[in-house]
């Protein structure tokens, strides 16, 4: 199997920017799909992870994209290992280029800790795509300790506006958004070194104008909904 690391990092900021994995993400796979490398399957792996079984395999086989971890044991903790919640994609998530294009990505808009991932979730399902996923006993990994992000208090209230967001916020719109300041390769992998706020707008969310055309169509789909059963209900009753 030929494959290739990609590393992508964000650059430190006088700012002090949070962490946007989203942003990271999304930029990296810009940049690979312009690369000519003939690549068939992405592997999307926090760098704090490490697979511990050698049948959970990392290859894109399906049609639909594969989340391979499902349980984690701390290093060096006594607690054994923790059971995800199903609905959780994070972690390590493989799929090819056409998957990822058709949720939009991962959104730009998570600064901090904490829900980009339930956000992928969410774009997943209303694109109406199954996820594969290996047994609980193939699927296990070790977590390498690390300081924890600054949480992001934001993400509950982007999260409830992700799918009026799906198509206005994610891969497509990244070129805009970012810019790749270095690139520096090594025998085993290539540094993305990211500033993952070239259009200064920090913490900005949808446009008004999206959210306000994104509510027009909403209010049009519960109007023509409410004549639906208006008209259902009046030939019940006739």
């Amino acid at each position: 199997m030929h494959f290739v690391i990609h590393y992508p990092w964000q650059r430190a900021s006088p700012l002090g920017y949070r962490f946007n994995k989203g942003r990271l993400y999304n930029t990296a796979i810009n940049y690979l799909e312009k690369q000519s490398l003939n690549i068939t399957c992405l592997v999307l792996h926090d760098v704090d992870l490490i697979p511990e079984d050698d049948g959970n395999f990392y290859t894109c086989e399906t049609k639909y994209p594969k989340h391979t971890t499902s349980r984690v044991r701390q290093l060096n903790s006594k607690r054994g290992y923790q059971r995800y919640y199903e609905f959780l994609i994070g972690g390590v998530l493989l799929l090819t280029f056409d998957m990822y294009k058709t949720f939009n990505g991962f959104s730009n808009l998570y600064w901090g800790w904490g829900g980009e991932d339930d956000d992928l979730a969410l774009r997943l399902i209303q694109r109406r795509m199954c996820v594969v996923r290996p047994t609980y006993e193939l699927a296990i990994y070790i977590g390498l300790p690390h300081p924890r992000g600054l949480r992001n208090n934001a993400r509950f209230s982007l999260l409830t506006w992700t799918t009026l967001r799906l198509d206005t916020d994610g891969y497509a719109q990244i070129e805009s958004l970012t810019r790749i300041i270095n690139i520096r390769q090594t025998l085993i992998a290539t540094h993305l070194k990211l500033d993952v706020n070239a259009d200064r707008s920090l913490n900005v969310g949808a446009s008004m104008s999206n959210i306000s055309s994104s509510l027009n169509i909403i209010n049009g789909n519960v109007t023509s909904t409410i004549k639906t059963i208006r008209r259902t209900t009046t030939i019940k009753e006739s």
